[in-house]
């Protein structure tokens, strides 16, 4: 039985509570739908994580290491081990006259590209919290590891998938690895930022020394239009 180490490729299902039960995360569709927070956009199944490279919050990471594939696990993870301490210096009061529309506490707004909650309205002036949702907050895990990914072709797919948010192809000549990226992504800004990572992650891999991301474009084939014969000309 495989016994999961720091740097290993897994694939992880959880579901992730608040000290009172409240559900907050999840990879069970179904777990989800029952507490309320099905998003029909999300992707929901075993997630796949580098462990220990903080794909997950820090005390959910360190328990998984020594976990053997297959095992369940249940951790409690503190404040400083999830989502951090909440920050005083991080809940600010701003007058109401900077936004556009009127604002109500439980509204999530944004301020000079920071993310908060409203938290109150009074005398003109508006308290925001832009301290990460569940900062402060203990949580618990429930957790099995499903399976350790292994060999560089199964690992580059993994890394693709995490960055890109779709599987994609690639293919491996000796130490050089070549990935066919999907025209729409020339488009997306999160895979800009991205790809820059995910070439990391891949130099990563011991017998890989070259990435190139590569976008192919062709010419469109023109379709044929089939001649339609003259008609005869009626005879006299």
């Amino acid at each position: 039985m495989a016994t999961v180490q720091k740097g290993d490729f897994i694939k992880l299902s959880y579901t992730g509570k608040l000290s009172n039960g409240v559900v907050f995360d999840t990879t069970d569709a179904n777990v989800a739908k029952e507490n309320g927070i099905y998003n029909e956009k999300a992707n929901y199944g075993p997630e796949t994580i580098v462990v220990g490279k903080g794909y997950v919050v820090a005390g959910l990471d360190e328990d998984i290491i020594g976990k053997d594939v297959g095992e369940k696990g249940h951790v409690e993870v503190a404040p400083e081990k999830g989502f951090g301490m909440r920050r005083l210096d991080l809940i600010e009061t701003i007058p109401a006259k900077k936004f556009k529309e009127k604002v109500k506490p439980g509204m999530r707004v944004q301020v000079q590209n920071r993310t908060g909650m409203v938290e109150s309205t009074a005398g003109g002036r508006v308290r925001i919290n832009f301290n990460p949702a569940l900062a402060g907050e203990t949580l618990t895990y429930d957790y099995a590891v499903d399976e350790l990914i292994e060999g560089t072709d199964r690992k580059i797919d993994a890394i693709m998938k995490l960055y890109a948010g779709q599987d994609i192809g690639h293919k491996t000549e000796g130490d050089k690895v070549i990935v066919e990226v999907p025209r729409e992504l020339s488009y997306n800004q999160r895979w800009a930022i991205a790809k820059s990572v995910a070439a990391n992650d891949i130099l990563e891999q011991d017998d890989i020394k070259e990435v190139v991301f590569q976008e192919t474009y062709t010419k469109p084939i023109a379709p044929k239009v089939e001649e339609t014969p003259a008609p005869e000309e009626k005879k006299e």
